[in-house]
């Protein structure tokens, strides 16, 4: 399926999601010649560390590079609140998305699944929904939601529709980079037994590649193709 996608935008509420949920399949698309942007929603951290610009800075720090191991484009990074989404009117999260997606004339879009616990991420989904839904002239021609570590098993868990993957991307060749660009994310990063440990992170891809015969692989649900 991977040949199908060429210009790819990655959405992540915070930094460090696109690592967790895209991180052995970006390097994948990069090396088989695939433009590959991602774009971080939020600021990363004015819900955690109010009023605190070191944080912030050192956060997208940590993103530039993650993202530069990974081969991607780093998007200009948005504004809009951390963990306080759903705080921000509907309308606005959809034109300023709708505004990105337009302008970078993407083909594929990778972002959060809804069944996530965080409502940052569901809050993205259903924006994105409303920016890639198939319309007369929508450039857009794939949409997939990822799985993301320590926020995907917890709604699997607590809500009644779990994560449903139906496509999985063999990351067996791929499982090292997308280690190296977590292990950037220092302020993100936590201690085994945590699933955003290097570790967890390891094992979960480890998870979804024994349900499909891979070594390791990534899960994502195909929300449209055309």
């Amino acid at each position: 399926m991977l040949q199908l996608f060429e210009n790819i935008l990655v959405i992540a509420a915070h930094p460090d999601d696109e690592v967790l949920g895209v991180g052995g399949t970006i390097p994948k698309l990069v090396k088989m010649g695939k433009k590959v942007d991602v774009l971080v929603f939020t600021d990363g951290s004015s819900t955690q560390y109010s009023n605190d610009n070191a944080i912030l800075e050192s956060k997208f720090g940590e993103a530039k590079r993650a993202n530069d191991i990974l081969g991607t484009t780093l998007l200009p990074r948005e504004d809009f609140p951390d963990m306080r989404l759903d705080t921000v009117a509907h309308a606005d999260k959809n034109i300023a998305l709708g505004n990105i997606i337009s302008k970078g004339g993407y083909d594929t879009v990778f972002v959060q699944d809804r069944t996530d616990i965080n409502k940052d991420h569901n809050e993205l989904f259903e924006s994105t929904l409303v920016s890639c839904r198939p319309y007369p002239g929508q450039k857009v021609k794939h949409l997939l939601s990822y799985y993301v570590n320590s926020s995907t098993e917890w709604g699997n868990m607590l809500k009644k529709k779990p994560f449903n993957p139906n496509i999985f991307i063999d990351i067996s060749d791929t499982i090292e980079d997308k280690l190296n660009a977590m292990a950037e994310y220092k302020t993100e990063l936590r201690d085994y037994p945590h699933p955003r440990s290097l570790d967890g992170i390891r094992n979960s891809a480890k998870y979804f590649g024994n349900m499909v015969g891979m070594q390791y692989a990534e899960p994502f649900h195909l929300v449209f193709s055309k």
